[in-house]
């Protein structure tokens, strides 16, 4: 994972138009290493009833798929490693999709599980998967229609995230696919100079089956651009996915290591006429990109040039309104939910309001004060590294933090709840080891379920079921329940009662659906 980085944006006042909608960014690795400073904790309060957010959402009806019940695996807990055809390690993504087909990735592949199998079917670069050495034949670009395609494939280690779709007409199924990008962080990394623009960026998956019955994949590459020029091609590494089943049924949300994207992937067709960027085409599926915002040790309204920080969008959670919470390396912040995908990009929207609000980081005076990137570092734009977001039904917004980097100012900051967000912000810490139960400080993922407990995942430590309310954790470790201590990645899916958490670690696959 040599080529995860981070990105600092250097842009002129006048230009600070990457969250304005127009084409003046050039880019500029410009870090510099800061004091991160100690973690600030304001001891446990009473964080209220917890729930999982806008997925608690009951029994819905999303293209004729019945929300709700059992569904058809078994409740019980079930771990899945080499013994069932996974053929390498970690695994790195574990999903459902509306259909209840499970999916498991590794770096290097994805494994499909549906309810009548015994054993996974593996697919690769072989099956239309575009991993390293397997690059999109053709690809729209300001030059045109480009054969081959420049580096129109992942980079190693290959697939970084996956999450489950929809199922309708003429598919079994689907899963969305995101991999590594390659960068080197130059002045022309990510614009249309960049050699790599067309690297990494995601894969709609969807399950069909051959002329013998037997499962087979159609893919779609889904090649991120902005909207309004065809200058910027940021986000190239997908690092987080969030697929709304319930609220805003079929809108796919990509954290990337610039921005945020929405994809709309039930409107996708391929591109006619001369314009591939026209509204008719790309724009109409995908808006790219918002984000909120900080600058390197300066207001980002200040005087003067400024060094805009964005990277690593790892947090994403839609709440009860369908809109969504995001949290970055910098900053954090709520995007409104609009659906035509040729504004959603837009800032500020049609209605003067901005269409990240509220947004934390930019307008922080260090020390806690001004307007803090919900953590406290010691100055705007030193990262926070945020690692993952939840939504409570009452409202409440979990942040944790993990560090991805070995850098000195990158230190983990714990986990911070935000009441009333946006309005009268009621920040709370907690320490992950004295708090939690964690071993370590490293917060590697967080969600909230229905039943008013959070599942917090550490680097080295497993699961924590935990009360935020009466304090009560529980351990979940390998053996029994897991298969390794390294939990990279969970999700929680609530179209079956009860819920099944999905967790994707260093050894191996496990569904949970009986939690203690």
């Amino acid at each position: 994972m040599g080529n995860v980085r981070k990105w600092a944006i250097a842009v002129a006042l006048i230009g600070a138009a990457c969250t304005k909608g127009n084409a003046t960014e050039p880019g500029n690795s410009i870090v510099g290493p800061v004091d991160a400073g100690p973690v600030v904790d304001a001891g446990p309060v009473d964080a209220g009833p917890t729930d999982a957010g806008p997925a608690d959402a009951g029994p819905a009806d999303a293209g004729g798929i019945k929300f709700g019940g059992p569904g058809p695996w078994p409740i019980s807990n079930v771990q899945y490693s080499w013994q069932d055809g996974i053929q390498e390690m970690p695994v790195v993504g574990v999903s459902t999709d509306e259909n209840q087909n499970l999916w498991v990735a590794t770096n290097a592949a994805l494994y499909l599980l549906r309810p009548s199998d015994k054993t996974f079917t593996r697919f690769d670069g072989h099956s239309g998967l575009h991993l390293p050495g397997f690059p999109i034949p053709k690809c729209d670009d300001s030059a045109g229609l480009l054969n081959p395609c420049p580096s129109g494939e992942a980079a190693p280690p290959g697939i970084n995230e996956i999450v489950g779709g929809g199922a309708g007409e003429g598919y079994l199924g689907e899963v969305f696919v995101g991999y590594w990008a390659q960068h080197d962080w130059s002045i022309t990394d990510g614009t249309e100079q960049d050699p790599w623009r067309h690297s990494g960026k995601l894969d709609r998956v969807r399950l069909v089956t051959d002329k013998s019955g037997n499962p087979s994949l159609e893919v779609v590459r889904f090649d991120m651009v902005s909207n309004n020029t065809v200058q910027y091609w940021h986000n190239k590494s997908v690092m987080r996915m969030v697929y709304d089943h319930f609220i805003h049924p079929h809108e796919l949300y990509v954290g990337c290591d610039h921005g945020v994207d929405k994809i709309s992937p039930d409107k996708w067709h391929p591109p006619v006429g001369p314009w591939f960027l026209s509204e008719d085409n790309q724009q109409s599926w995908m808006s790219d990109h918002l984000h909120p915002q900080a600058c390197l040790h300066q207001h980002c309204d200040a005087p003067g040039p400024m060094t805009q920080m964005l990277a690593d969008w790892r947090g994403l959670a839609v709440d009860a309104n369908g809109d969504l919470w995001v949290g970055g390396r910098y900053a954090a912040g709520r995007i409104r939910y609009i659906a035509e995908n040729t504004k959603w990009w837009a800032t500020p929207r049609e209605d003067g309001i901005e269409a990240t609000k509220p947004a934390y980081g930019d307008h922080y005076d260090g020390n806690c004060s001004g307007n803090r990137p919900v953590f406290c570092p010691p100055l705007e734009g030193d990262p926070v590294n945020i690692s993952a977001v939840t939504v409570t039904k009452d409202g409440k917004v979990w942040f944790a933090s993990g560090t991805l980097f070995n850098e000195p100012k990158d230190v983990p900051y714990g986990i911070a709840s935000v009441e009333n967000p946006g309005t009268h912000d009621k920040i709370t810490y907690y320490d992950p080891i004295r708090d939690v139960g964690l071993s370590d400080s490293d917060v590697r993922d967080l969600l909230a379920l229905p039943d008013g407990r959070l599942v917090v995942a550490g680097l080295h430590s497993g699961l924590v079921i935990w009360d935020p309310v009466t304090g009560a954790k529980t351990s979940i470790r390998a053996g029994k329940d897991i298969p390794s201590d390294r939990v990279l990645r969970i999700q929680l899916d609530t179209m079956v009662d009860p819920p099944a958490l999905l967790v994707a670690t260093q050894g191996g696959a496990a569904v949970i659906r009986v939690l203690p």
